[in-house]
C-alpha cells in the first residue's frame, strides 16, 4: 500500500483468519483447517494463516508460544511418569526411548522460549597468537614495500628507483 498504510480486513475475512488460527492452535492439520473454514486446499488454509500471523502480529505469536509451550509441558508429564513407572519394572530399551523422547521434549521447550544461548567460537593461530596466512605476509610485505617507497600501489610494480 502506498504511504506504508495497511489495508483492512472485512469482518468475514477477519472472522476466516481467526478460525484459521483458532483450529490451527487446536492443532488441526492445514487440510483440516480447508476443508472447516472453506478454502480450496491446503495451501489456501496455509496462506490464511500466515496472512492472519502476519496481520495480528506478536500477539498471536506469542499466544501460540503459550499453547505450544502447554502441549510441551503436557506431553513432558506424561512421559516422565511413564519413565518413572518402567525404571520400577526394568524395561531399559523402552526407558531408553522414553528419556530420549523427553530429551528431545526439553530441547524443543528450549528453542521455543529461546534458552540455548549462542555459541561463540574463537580461532587463534600458534601459541593463541594470531592467525597468519601467506595472503596477509604478501600483503604486509607491499605495504611496507610502497611505504618505503619501493612500490607503486596503483600498478603493484617494483620502482627500480630509476625514472624511465
Amino acid at each position: 500500500m502506498p504511504g506504508g498504510q495497511t489495508p483492512s480486513l472485512s469482518p468475514e475475512t477477519a472472522a476466516k483468519y481467526r478460525r484459521v488460527v483458532q483450529l490451527r492452535t487446536a492443532g488441526g492439520s492445514f487440510d483440516e483447517i480447508a476443508e472447516q473454514v472453506g478454502y480450496a486446499s491446503r495451501s489456501g488454509a496455509k496462506m490464511a494463516y500466515d496472512r492472519a500471523l502476519k496481520w495480528w502480529g506478536n500477539e498471536a505469536v506469542d499466544d501460540l508460544r503459550l499453547i505450544q509451550g502447554e502441549r510441551l509441558e503436557q506431553l513432558w508429564r506424561h512421559l516422565f511418569a511413564q519413565i518413572l513407572a518402567d525404571s520400577q519394572l526394568e524395561t531399559p530399551y523402552r526407558t531408553e526411548r522414553l528419556s530420549n523422547a523427553a530429551v528431545n521434549i526439553l530441547k524443543h521447550q528450549a528453542a521455543l522460549y529461546g534458552l540455548e544461548s549462542p555459541k561463540q567460537v574463537e580461532i587463534s593461530g600458534e601459541d593463541g597468537g594470531a592467525i597468519t596466512t601467506d595472503i596477509g605476509e604478501m600483503l604486509r610485505e607491499r605495504i611496507g614495500m610502497a611505504k618505503a617507497g619501493v612500490l607503486s600501489l596503483d600498478q603493484g610494480e617494483e620502482k627500480n628507483g630509476s625514472d624511465e
